[in-house]
């Protein structure tokens, strides 16, 4: 069975007032989002374009010289002890620069306050530089004991053994990823501000 529906335009009550052209709800959505990207950009931080703090630059150089110096410092005495006729066996190199461990322990915390000032790898460099005084924990207690009684050295187990040696490669892998750290700090330190590129205005 077939329908036929009848419409006829008179019966059409109302007219529209605004006989222009109208856009669709996807041309006002296109025309919004292309009005705001014509506008500036406001920077999110303050400080991202800003000029670095001197007191960046000044934390950055510190922490390099205190990073480095665990590895400098044996170099320099080893370099010393071959001049003077005592020649020191290369192993003693690695046991040289846990020796002076300190700096490095030192130079994470100053380094972590440089990363703070110069608002860069914050998160990683505090990581790493908490990092590195847990790891020692164990190869302390190994060299409190053995200074204690030198003979009981002996008497440790395996187990110690390995975990104090597990604790020296760590605190050194520390030390050594905290010097690359500093190195790109310091670069970004004094790195010079780029400028904002002109808005074009329409």
């Amino acid at each position: 069975m077939q329908y036929k529906i009848n419409t006829d335009p008179k019966r059409i009550l109302g007219k529209r007032p605004n006989l222009s052209d109208q856009n669709s709800v996807a041309d006002e959505i296109v025309t919004a989002f292309t009005s705001q990207q014509a506008q500036p950009t406001v920077p999110l931080s303050s400080t991202a374009s800003a000029k670095p703090s001197v007191w960046g630059k000044i934390l950055s150089i510190v922490a390099l010289l205190l990073l480095f110096a665990p590895f400098l410092i044996p170099f320099g005495l080893m370099i010393l002890s071959h001049i003077q006729g005592y020649d020191l066996p290369i192993l003693m190199y690695p046991i040289l620069v846990l020796a002076f461990r300190t700096y490095s322990l030192i130079g994470g915390l100053v380094l972590y306050l440089a990363a703070r000032k110069v608002n860069h790898l914050r998160k990683s460099i505090g990581w790493v530089a908490l990092a590195n005084p847990l790891v020692t924990i164990p190869f302390f207690f190994y060299a409190m004991e053995y200074s204690k009684d030198p003979t009981a050295a002996a008497l440790f187990t395996a187990g110690v053994k390995t975990l104090n040696t597990i604790s020296s490669i760590a605190s050194a892998i520390c030390m050594v990823v905290l010097c690359v750290f500093a190195v790109v700090l310091l670069v970004r330190a004094f790195k010079k501000a780029a400028k904002p590129a002109p808005v074009e205005q329409n």
